[in-house]
């Protein structure tokens, strides 16, 4: 909201308002209630005493409004009266810091598919550390099309309420590091003097105007990490328009009811008392397990495609640096994939990645030679500006709009809004390619895993085609690590070796990521790797190499040495390989609710050889061990190979998702492969 500031030319007297600020020629500010003003003078009242203040030592005057609203007596309210009739008590909820106790969303749909929607959130304080995330609140908007008010947000308790005031409401462009992407607008407040028993409420009123290329689509989610009380969420549309809706993780215990009002079709939503989601690792994006209702306007994907295909079709004028750079890219370039891969690697490395969503800007993208020129691009028009190059090149590309496995896909809401990025579809040489050049670390044919398996809607293309369709989901050793490891052990226990690793998929994008790295901090990092193999461990050299390429996959190896590695014992010698043992924190729990989740498949393998001191030799080496379970791979050996141990082990996970009922069984796994990295290697003199 903005700050009214009023000049000294003002003299009328002014309502009364808490904390006006009276800025003093002197640098100074006085903060309190202004209860007078004439031409000579002002008087505010400061800590409850009055100070009179002369007008010529004044600079300017703030006047600070309250978000009271319809709220300016709290008590009256039958929310906060029947909250505080029979507040939580925090024994109910030990391991919360608050709880939502009521949530009240609102949505009208006009009749030109615009629309407003208004939420109520009550929160009570149960503890200290529910203070802080309770009074926080932060939503965005895009000015413009959209506008976002609050109606009232305030603290209650000991029947007094201390109301938020404007000068604590901060408004300001959400991706300023982003200039050709600014205006999308993100409005962030925390409601005054939290304390535990306070009961905090807001309202805020989001209204958006109808467009095309954006369509209404609405959500509310129904379950948090924090209790809550009551959640409802209505819709309410005219009855010349068609409302879809799905339902998504809701309980049977939900309440459902359409009913009409006058010209309206009205749909609600109930749903009550709803525990808290417990930390837990490896959990699913929170779209995939929490309920919500998702809502749009029937429409078709027929309809959306012919809405935005020809909108794309108006920004692919190629402009002359365009044409002469894909030339410039694909010169001497034999076969199409040789022209896909040089056109893909220029992109993703000169075009910068905006990181500002399709919905925080515009799901119509620049024209090409825009982002061309600014050498910058986003989630969509990046990906476009490489659909215009290559089919500048001769490769007949398709172009389409995705949404990666990290949120939940409604095929029965045909809406522009659920996809959140640009892709290509090319074949080359016989094989096809889904291109989302987002970064300029992965190279064209490692499609991030988020992607992978996500929904998409072709929009330019083969109309003949299907236009829903499923990107490709990668086989485990297309995201995969092989490490080889030589190691020689001398006979005072000291360890000398090397090792080298071969990455493909997102472990190689990782990897890549160093390119950036200072070359002290890249020193660093790989001593902390190899501090993660022993503590006493020592990097003595390393090599890196393709970072800069993305043409090539990147040569990685280390020498390390560990001084005093094996334990000696008479006759014996006793150790454990190094990167020995492993963990198994991510089922240190007893129980789990929500499902193992993983956003692709992957593979790893180690092969390691221990060459022995002369006169030792093996005397006791671990079973092998195979494991198998929910789509998850193990083994491991050791054997003993004239003067030396070779340990191998393999691992593969094709499972994307492991649900909760499932977690004993893969703790139990879990636990067998780290109990068996435990084992220890025994040597004997000859």
């Amino acid at each position: 909201m903005n700050k009214k500031i009023i000049l000294l030319l003002l003299a009328a007297l002014a309502p009364a308002a808490r904390a006006d600020i009276l800025h003093l020629n002197k640098g100074e500010e006085l903060n309190g209630r202004i209860t007078g003003m004439d031409a000579v003078s002002v008087t505010i009242e400061v800590d409850g005493k009055p100070q009179v203040i002369d007008r010529k030592d004044i600079m300017k005057i703030q006047f600070v409004g309250e978000y009271k609203g319809r709220m300016s007596a709290p008590a009256s309210d039958p929310v906060i009266k029947s909250l505080l009739a029979a507040p939580p008590k925090p024994e109910a909820y030990p391991n919360d810091g608050y709880i939502h106790f009521y949530d009240d969303d609102a949505i009208t749909v006009s009749p030109d598919g615009g629309c407003t929607e208004t939420e109520r959130m009550v929160n009570y304080v149960l503890r200290e550390r529910g203070k802080s995330p309770s009074s926080f609140v932060s939503t965005g908007y895009l000015p413009g099309v959209s506008t976002m008010t609050i109606s009232h947000a305030y603290e209650f308790g000991g029947g007094k309420a201390s109301y938020l005031d404007d000068i604590s409401v901060m408004d300001g462009d959400t991706y300023l590091v982003y200039p050709a992407y600014a205006g999308h607008h993100t409005m962030k407040f925390a409601i005054p003097n939290a304390q535990i028993g306070s009961a905090l409420d807001y309202e805020t009123v989001f209204t958006e105007q109808y467009r095309s290329t954006a369509p209404f689509f609405g959500e509310s989610y129904f379950r948090f990490s924090e209790p809550t009380g009551k959640s409802s969420f209505t819709v309410r549309v005219p009855q010349s328009l068609k409302l879809a809706y799905k339902e998504v993780n809701m309980p049977d215990a939900r309440r459902f009811a359409v009913s009409r009002e006058g010209h309206d079709n009205v749909y609600t939503w109930e749903l009550d008392n709803q525990p808290s989601y417990r930390r837990e690792p490896q959990t699913p994006p929170y779209g995939l397990y929490a309920p919500r209702v998702m809502v749009s306007v029937s429409d078709t994907w027929e309809h959306v495609r012919d809405t935005f295909a020809p909108l794309l079709k108006e920004r692919l004028t190629l402009t002359p640096e365009i044409k002469a750079k894909t030339a410039e890219l694909v010169a001497g370039k034999k076969t199409d994939t040789e022209k896909l891969e040089a056109v893909y690697n220029w992109l993703a490395k000169e075009i910068k990645m905006q990181y500002v969503p399709m919905d925080n800007y515009s799901f119509v993208p620049k024209p090409v030679g825009e982002t061309f020129a600014n050498r910058a691009g986003n989630y969509l028009d990046k990906p476009f500006l490489l659909y215009a190059m290559l089919e500048e090149a001769g490769l007949k590309p398709e172009f389409a709009y995705a949404q990666g496995k990290n949120a939940v896909f409604a095929a029965e809401l045909p809406n522009i809004r659920q996809f959140s990025i640009g892709e290509v579809l090319a074949s080359a040489d016989g094989k096809n390619y889904v291109l989302a050049p987002l970064d300029d670390t992965h190279r064209y044919f490692e499609l991030p895993s988020w992607l992978q398996a996500g929904s998409a809607l072709r929009v330019l293309g083969d109309a003949q085609k299907p236009l829903l369709f499923i990107n490709p989901e990668f086989a485990p050793e297309k995201e995969a690590t092989v490490e080889t490891a030589q190691y020689t052990l001398d006979k005072k226990g000291n360890v000398e070796g090397a090792i080298s690793t071969v990455m493909t998929g997102d472990e190689q994008a990782g990897m890549r990521g160093y390119k950036d790295y200072k070359k002290a901090d890249l020193d660093k990092s790989m001593q902390e790797y190899a501090h993660w193999l022993h503590p006493q461990a020592r990097l003595e050299s390393y090599t890196l190499t393709n970072l800069q390429d993305l043409s090539k996959d990147i040569g990685y190896s280390m020498n390390v040495g560990i001084k005093d590695y094996a334990m000696k014992a008479g006759d014996y010698m006793i150790l454990r390989l190094p990167g020995m043992p492993g963990s198994a924190s991510d089922v240190s729990e007893t129980e789990r609710d929500l499902p193992f989740f993983w956003y692709g498949a992957s593979a790893s393998s180690k092969t390691v050889t221990l060459k022995l001191p002369s006169g030792y030799k093996a005397y006791y080496l671990p079973k092998d061990i195979t494991l198998e379970h929910g789509g998850i791979k193990y083994s491991a050996s050791y054997k003993a190979q004239d003067d030396s141990i070779v340990f191998a082990e393999n691992y593969t996970r094709t499972a994307i998702l492991l649900p909760a009922a499932d977690y004993q069984n893969y703790k139990s796994f879990r636990e067998a492969q780290t109990a068996f990295s435990e084992n220890w290697i025994v040597l004997k003199k000859n």
